[in-house]
């Protein structure tokens, strides 16, 4: 006996399609006949219906694994443009902090300068 499974997932077919598939491939196969057919049929339709499911199962897993993956590679690129941004400020704080420490050794110095000015000035004015 010839073995003939239409995969109505790949075909897209509906089960009154693939009934009437079979009934050309096989004079034998009634789908309205009442003598046992009905399990078959039901059997039959619960297969497609399982396959059907399942593909759309697996449509989904499709789906949601390449959401993932571009949700991944988004978050990639966040942390590589936070780690640049991050380098940069951490470089830009120590250059300020060089400044600070600079500016504050010239104000010392300055402070000095002046200090000495105006002990000139007190000197002269008591001349």
């Amino acid at each position: 006996m010839m073995s003939c499974e239409l995969d109505p997932v790949e075909y897209q077919l509906t089960t009154t399609e693939i009934h009437e598939i079979i009934s050309l491939i096989r004079p034998d196969f009634n789908s309205n006949s009442n003598s046992g057919s009905g399990s078959n049929e039901s059997r039959d339709t619960r297969k497609i219906s399982n396959r059907e499911s399942a593909r759309r199962s697996r449509q989904r897993k499709k789906r949601h694994m390449e959401e993932l993956t571009d949700q991944l590679n988004q978050l990639r690129f966040q942390n590589r443009d936070l780690k640049n941004r991050l380098t940069w400020l951490v470089n830009q704080c120590r250059t300020v902090l060089m400044e600070n420490h600079q500016l504050g050794y010239e104000c010392i110095h300055l402070q000095s300068k002046l200090s000495g000015l105006c002990q000139l000035l007190v000197n002269m004015q008591f001349q």
